[in-house]
């Protein structure tokens, strides 16, 4: 009897290792240009989800098999780097950037307070001694042609009004005026008088004083004065 022994298998030739790594190229890309918009500011804002592309990126091409795993750790890494570099600089980024939004708010209102403050301010003042202390009140500022007036009966003394003059170019023909008459009143001492006066902050512009009952009294001035005072 022959026996037939079963050939023996050929032998498997070994696993051809791969020389390129596809996605370790693309994590390393992704992770390079990541990075480099970490440190820009608002770019890095969109540069935290590319980050995060690129690590996913950098894990799957470690894990590939029989493929060459530096383009890909290379690319993990920076990508990682470029995730943190990202969020710590939109934080510090956002808070310069509230910084300089406020400091631009509080100049601009410091600024509108410096000119609204540098806007002429008149004031209305009537004064009354020796038993009078009522008087009807009327003041009249008149800018530019366009009069405004006030008025009030029995007004308790002393008795001020500031107004503020707006700035333009009709200055030069502004007028102001206050009247007074005295209030009368029949317990009221003797020797009765009535001061008007109108002032730019605490000047003095001008002033008029009346006597007796029912006394009038009324100062004007003009934007001139006003000027020859400042001067």
């Amino acid at each position: 009897m022959t026996f037939r022994y079963a050939p023996e298998p050929e032998p498997t030739a070994p696993r051809e290792r791969k020389t390129s790594n596809g996605v370790g190229l693309a994590a390393l890309i992704v992770g390079v240009v990541s990075l480099v918009g970490s440190v820009i500011p608002l770019l890095n804002y969109a540069s935290g989800f590319l980050a995060l592309v690129g690590i996913v990126l950098g894990i799957i091409g470690l894990i590939l098999k029989d493929r060459p795993k530096g383009m890909a750790l290379g690319g993990l890494i920076a990508s990682v780097v470029a995730l943190i570099l990202s969020i710590v600089l939109a934080i510090v980024y956002t808070a310069g950037i509230v910084t300089a939004i406020t400091g631009a708010v509080r100049e601009s209102e410091a600024l509108s307070s410096a000119e609204a403050s540098d806007e002429p301010r008149v004031t209305y003042q009537v004064e009354g001694t020796g038993g009078t202390v009522t008087a009807g009140v009327i003041w009249t500022t008149s800018v530019g042609g366009s009069p405004g007036s006030e008025q009030a009966s029995d007004q308790p003394l002393p008795f001020s009004r500031e107004v503020v003059i707006p700035d333009t170019t009709a200055f030069d023909m502004a007028m102001f005026s206050i009247s007074a008459v005295a209030g009368v009143d029949a317990t009221a001492g003797s020797d009765r008088d009535i001061t008007c006066r109108i002032l730019v902050g605490d000047h003095i512009v001008t002033e008029q004083r009346a006597e007796g009952d029912g006394a009038t009294v009324t100062c004007t001035a003009t934007a001139e004065d006003l000027r020859e005072l400042a001067d």
